[in-house]
């Protein structure tokens, strides 16, 4: 797992990754092996850094110059919509403008002050971090033996050779496996909801719903069944207030 700190006060960039690293080993000694936390001091070093899929968590004071947090956060937000984004800052004041751009929440500075308050916050996320580490091993066909991040799974359907295809961000793969195999590994993840017959969607990449569609961010049209129109629609509803209430603009 890879958090981005960005704080142009040293000092408080130093004390809140200091407290942050201190929380992990106390209450996920395990998890905090793997985690690697890098730190900014200026936006355009962060920028230079920052790819869609880098990282799992940015943490970004909201106060910053010559671009603050929520401007760095909107800049993000047209290359990743899914990246969870948590904010710094030392007022609650600004706190609606964050939920403008879907952050997950925000941390009072200073954070060993604000501990309580961090801790709310933290616990609400990182499972939901920790979901974005599972990986399913597949075989490809014609190929070998992969990994796949969930989370980069767009969607699978059955492709014109009665294969299971898996639709990811950045390519398409047919794999042996049955889509029964494949439905029963992701059920219970709440990312993924089945559509259609045989066609299981992340509602992470769904841009918007329509009568008959789920449409993704690249413009992918869905298709909705009559049969499971009401049950996936509404665990789509439950998805966006998951994330963040003023996602329901979007449906």
């Amino acid at each position: 797992m890879n958090i981005a700190l960005v704080d142009d006060q040293f000092e408080d960039l130093r004390s809140a990754e200091n407290f942050l690293k201190a929380y992990l080993r106390e209450h996920f000694s395990e998890e905090a092996k793997s985690i690697c936390i890098d730190t900014f001091t200026e936006a355009e070093k962060f920028f230079g850094k920052f790819e869609s899929g880098e990282y799992d968590l940015l943490i970004l004071d909201i106060f910053m110059k010559p671009l603050n947090g929520i401007q760095i956060a909107e800049i993000i937000r047209r290359q990743n919509r899914n990246v969870a984004i948590i904010f710094l800052t030392n007022s609650e004041d600004y706190i609606l403008e964050g939920y403008k751009v879907f952050a997950v929440g925000y941390f009072l500075k200073p954070l060993a002050e604000n501990a309580e308050q961090f801790s709310k916050t933290f616990s609400y996320i990182f499972p939901k971090l920790l979901e974005n580490q599972k990986k399913l091993s597949v075989r490809v066909i014609g190929d070998g033996e992969i990994s796949v991040p969930y989370k980069n799974i767009l969607y699978a359907d059955i492709d014109e050779r009665h294969y299971l295809c898996l639709h990811l961000t950045n390519k398409k793969i047919s794999v042996a496996m049955t889509y029964d195999e494949f439905f029963k590994e992701l059920e219970n993840d709440l990312r993924f909801v089945e559509c259609y017959h045989r066609i299981l969607v992340n509602m992470e990449f769904i841009k918007q719903m329509d009568e008959e569609d789920f449409i993704l961010n690249d413009g992918t049209r869905i298709p909705i069944s009559q049969r499971k129109s009401k049950a996936a629609k509404l665990k789509y509803m439950s998805h966006l207030m998951a994330i963040n209430p003023a996602n329901t603009w979007q449906l």
